[in-house]
């Protein structure tokens, strides 16, 4: 069937004549005319009476219109309603962040917005695998150190300091790192993706060391429970061990040495035109970050 015709059919129906279609759809009237007519021959029955005189729909016209206006007027209630749902802070949205991210930031971030936003609905996916974001639908994304996705825009939040630390005990057995090289005297727990750590002294030197993992994990929280128990000392995100730093159940590393830092970068799907609700949250995320003034 070609939908084109039949909505010039509609439009024939409810404009009440050809004429007045055809001014509505932008067309010659001789035109509209021919694609009924080839409508008609399509569906192998007459719609439309015509003569110079009076318009109206044959029996089996009639019939057709009847059956399609109960369709028609659902398809627009239905687009209606998608037209103020993406111009209205309403619907839903799919977020996906790394896990201790996710608890430490993000859901702050979302259940504000949500309260401040009643019609909102937030679906939460929290991994620490990268999620297929076109696959799994997603409309925000939380992504820490490099990244780069065609036809996504990758916006830079903050930066995220690292520390080395480890629990006292550890350092009092196996004695404290003056330099990145020591580090092989300790036991270690790296973070899986984690090829290196990149340490620059006072003067800006770099040094790079490749570690050696007596525990390996994904998960940063199951990392830093291993550190606080002594198992090894490990590089991860000071908002992770800050409280723990502070309370004295783990201590710093390599103070005379910094770590490199990890970028945090928002990302959304590169569109023209972005629905309200995405665009929304989006700028009310970077709004939090500058006036809490996060940047580790």
């Amino acid at each position: 069937m070609n939908y084109q015709d039949l909505y010039y059919f509609i439009k024939v129906v409810e404009k009440g004549s050809l004429v007045a279609a055809a001014k509505y759809l932008d067309i010659p009237t001789s035109t509209l005319s021919r694609r009924m007519q080839a409508f008609e021959q399509e569906l192998g029955y007459k719609l439309i009476h015509r003569s110079a005189k009076k318009f109206g729909l044959t029996e089996s016209g009639q019939r057709f219109y009847s059956t399609l206006s109960g369709v028609i007027n659902d398809l627009e209630t239905r687009v209606e309603d998608v037209n103020s749902e993406l111009s209205s802070l309403s619907g839903d949205i799919k977020v996906t962040a790394p896990v201790s991210f996710g608890h430490y930031y993000v859901k702050e971030w979302v259940f504000e917005f949500m309260e401040q936003n009643p019609k909102i609905s937030v679906e939460m996916f929290l991994s620490n695998e990268n999620v297929d974001l076109v696959k799994n639908s997603i409309d925000i994304a939380f992504r820490l150190g490099e990244v780069t996705l065609n036809d996504w825009v990758s916006r830079p939040l903050f930066d995220s300091a690292m520390v080395m630390c480890a629990n006292p005990s550890l350092v009092e057995q196996f004695g404290d790192p003056q330099s990145p090289e020591d580090l092989a005297k300790l036991p270690l727990i790296v973070l899986k993706r984690t090829a290196f750590w990149r340490f620059h002294d006072r003067d800006g030197h770099a040094v790079t060391y490749t570690p050696k993992a007596h525990l390996r994990t994904d998960e940063i929280m199951f990392a830093k429970e291993a550190v606080k128990r002594g198992i090894g000392a490990a590089c991860l995100p000071r908002y992770v061990v800050q409280n723990a730093l502070e309370s004295g159940e783990i201590r710093s590393l390599l103070d005379d040495w910094s770590l490199q830092s990890k970028p945090v970068h928002i990302m959304y799907p590169h569109r023209e035109s972005l629905p309200v609700k995405t665009r929304a949250f989006i700028d009310f995320v970077i709004n939090k970050v500058r006036e809490t003034g996060v940047s580790s």
